[in-house]
């Protein structure tokens, strides 16, 4: 009997935003050493740091669109 294949780890990139939020909050938590009572304060950094990333990668995908890799800004 064959064992059972590992289901690949879903890309952060495709997850839904809460759930991108809700990891990194819990790597907050690990760098902590494990210590209960900021999880409030972990979420909100995760929330904050999420949303920046995102804001981020809308920027940069915006800036491709208006300047093609062939096409450089001039300056």
């Amino acid at each position: 009997m064959s064992a059972p294949a590992l289901a690949k780890p879903t890309p952060v990139e495709t997850l839904p935003l809460e759930e991108k939020i809700r990891r990194r909050a819990y790597e907050l938590y690990l760098q902590r050493g494990n210590q209960a009572g900021s999880d409030i304060g972990d979420w909100l950094q995760a929330e904050a740091e999420t949303l920046r990333a995102e804001e981020d990668a809308r920027i940069d995908e915006a800036s491709e669109e208006s300047f093609p890799s062939s096409d450089p800004p001039a300056y």
